[in-house]
This record gives structure tokens, sequence and C-alpha cells, in this order.
């Protein structure tokens, strides 16, 4: 069995297809009484189960792993730089505490363990790409703005610790960008989508030159299986995301595109959504060499490719549409 927590959300929903499609019996763990939406399908499919969990109620894990499993991805966080910037300490402690409660729970029984980071530990580090080993730069402590970073890496260390003090076979990625299909409207990719498709013009932050590498989820996914499936994924951290660089003036257009939309983005300040504390990372580049030599993935799908599969989701899926557009 394979327990994924975070299961609902994003990149946890597409993991648990994965799981199911190989014939594995997945166990989803989430907040929700009930498997969120992003679940439907997979809760009818044979070898799913579900439970409620707090990742940070060390009862609550100690009962849901028993039995323990093969292997436990934890993929549950805080995500987006709203959610962070508005709730910092939960931000925080969601992170920290979970990370710690699910690793001190696969310790006995030597539990492979697989952590879901990002690509927010490296900050604002100007010299890109960014290695597994670049350094980690951050701005004004103080600024919640940070929380999310420094939380991730906390938790990196966490994980490295326990494979390195206690030998258990960990796996930490970090994922660069990513998008596609069921993403809520809270990130550039999905919050421009369901602002066109909504008639609603796309906003730019700041002038758009600002640059970010888009990774398509099925892209990610794949490089999270097979950094699962090879012993070269234990004890190894591995940047995965699709190294093409492109402004946020360009995504836009893109989507734009993608939707055949002749709308004109509306740039705004940052500070005037994310507040004055908000430090904007001008470059996002990842250094994806190891995880080609290594495990033999790179990115497959171009972003113009992967917005086409968004957006043709999006149109079949008018429940997403619906609500206030960001």
């Amino acid at each position: 069995m394979i327990a994924v927590t975070g299961a609902g959300g994003f990149i946890g929903s597409h993991l648990v297809d994965a799981f199911l499609a190989r014939g594995e019996a997945v166990l989803a763990l989430d907040l929700a009484r009930k498997p969120p939406a992003n679940l439907t399908e997979a809760s009818r499919r044979p070898g799913f189960s579900y439970r409620a969990c707090d990742v940070t109620h060390p009862p609550a894990i100690h009962r849901a792993l028993t039995p323990a499993p093969q292997l436990v991805v934890h993929a549950a966080a805080t995500v987006g730089v709203g959610s962070y910037v508005a709730s910092p300490m939960e931000t925080i402690e969601s992170s920290v505490i979970g990370t710690r409660t699910l690793v001190r729970e696969c310790l006995p029984r030597s539990v492979r363990f697989l952590y879901l980071s990002s690509s927010e530990v490296f900050g604002r580090n100007p010299e890109v790409p960014w290695r597994e080993n670049s350094d980690r730069v951050l701005g004004d402590p103080s600024l919640d703005r940070w929380s999310y970073s420094s939380s991730k890496g906390i938790c990196e260390h966490l994980v490295n610790a326990a494979h390195t003090q206690f030998h258990l076979p960990t796996t930490i990625v970090r994922p660069f960008n990513i998008y596609g299909p069921r993403q809520r409207p809270a990130f550039v990719v999905p919050i421009t989508i369901h602002r066109v498709l909504n008639g609603v013009a796309p906003i730019v932050y700041g002038d758009g030159e600002q640059t970010r590498c888009f990774t398509f989820i099925g892209d990610l996914v794949e490089g999270i299986l097979k950094a699962i499936d090879s012993p070269e994924g234990v004890g190894a951290t591995f940047n995965m995301g699709n190294p093409t660089e492109r402004t946020m003036n360009e995504a836009v257009r893109l989507v734009l595109a993608a939707c055949g939309s002749k709308l004109a983005p509306v740039h705004e300040d940052p500070r005037a959504r994310f507040g004055p504390g908000f430090d904007e990372i001008p470059r996002r580049v990842p250094d994806v060499s190891r995880a080609a030599e290594r495990l033999g993935w790179k990115a497959r799908t171009d972003l113009p490719e992967g917005l086409a599969t968004t957006v043709a989701w999006a149109r079949a899926h008018p429940e997403w549409l619906k609500g206030p557009t960001g």
C-alpha cells in the first residue's frame, strides 16, 4: 500500500491516479471528512481508500499508517503566495510539524518516504540555473513572504537527517511551477485561464519580465514515479521542472492564445495584492541534469501543448470555472 498525504490537492490527486493506474493500493489522506472533488474518479477505482487525517496530529497519523504502508508520499502543504502571506503561522506549523510527525512514524518501520518540497527553498538566489546544492538566498527574516521557503528548508533538513542519521530511505523532489488540470485558480497559469474563460482581463504583476519555468503535471508525476522506482532515488534530492525559461508576459500571451481570447492584460503592483512586504523573485530556473543523469527523466511537454490540454479540461469542467476570479 502507498499512502499519499494532501491527496485531494492538485499534485496529490494526480499521484493517486498514477499509483492506481499501476495497480497499487492507495490510502489517500486529507483534511476533508470525505474525498475531495479531485478524488471523485479515483474513489471509484479498485484499491482506493480514503481517511480524513491531520498530518500534524501524531495519534491520527499512527492510526492511519497502521499497518505500515510500503511508501509514504508527503504532498500536504499550505501553498500559494496569498496563503502563506495571509497565514504564515499555519504555513510553518502545518509544514514542519506535519513532516516531523510523518518522519517519526516512518522511522521505526523504515517506511520509504518521499517528500514534495518546492523551488521556493532557493529564495531569490540570483545565480540561475539552480542546482540541487545551490545556496538558499532569502530576504528580510521579518517578512512573512519567506515563511513558506523557510518551512520547506527545515523540512528538507528533517528528511535528510532521517536518512543520514537513521538510514530512513528518503527522497526529496522539488517541483518548479507545476500547472495542469485540477489546479485551483490561485497560481499564474490556472488563475489566468480562469479569468480569461470568464471574460475577465488577466493580471500581470509588475512589468511582467520576471521569468518562470512552467512544468506540466504529467511530466512531474512521471519524474516522481521514476524517483520512487530507481535505487538512485534513495537519499537523493531532485529538481524537477521544465528548464525552458519564459517571462510572465509571454506566459500570459500563450494562455490568451490557447483560450482564443483577445483580452488585454492588466498590469498591477504585486504589493497591492500581497502587502508591502512582498519580495519578487526575478528568475526561477532549475538545473535538472541530476534527474536526467540518474533517473533518465526530463520534462517533455512544452508550454503551448500543456496549456491546450489544461484549457480543454477547464472548458469541460464548468464547475471549476464558477466562483470569483482572482
